[in-house]
């Protein structure tokens, strides 16, 4: 595994890829070394969490957040949640989600993500669900 520390507007960012692929960003590259992974951190899906997340009532902003429709899909996919409704909405589009035992009727806001919006979802998400304390 190779690392690569690049500038990025605000600060720097790093990137790991495989030994065989080449960097093809834009971004210059300030430093770049060798890593070896020994773990992998552990995530831990808790459903009791993301049912603490999603059943918020005081948080009118839910809907728009990323990480929200992740967490609708995690749970979708494990049919404890249904979409009832798609919608688009001047070209944005929402699904509406459903648990009727749980009182959960959630619109959420489909993201469009860029690479930047990408990589800050990627560390909500490992954040949200590492176990190991860090």
């Amino acid at each position: 595994m190779v690392s690569r520390l690049v500038a990025v507007d605000g600060g720097w960012q790093r990137l790991d890829h495989h030994e065989d692929c080449p960097y093809e960003g834009d971004a210059e590259v300030l430093a770049e070394w060798k890593v070896t992974i020994e773990k992998r951190k552990k995530f831990t899906l808790s459903e009791s969490a993301i049912w603490q997340v999603l059943s918020r009532k005081d948080d009118p902003e839910l809907g728009e957040k990323p990480l929200t429709y992740i967490l609708c899909l995690m749970l979708m996919r494990k049919r404890k949640l249904r979409v009832v409704k798609n919608q688009k909405v001047k070209g944005v589009e929402f699904q509406t989600y459903e648990n009727k035992s749980r009182g959960v009727n959630l619109k959420v806001r489909v993201p469009v993500l860029g690479p930047a919006a990408f990589a800050e979802l990627q560390e909500q998400i490992a954040d949200f669900f590492s176990g190991d304390g860090d």
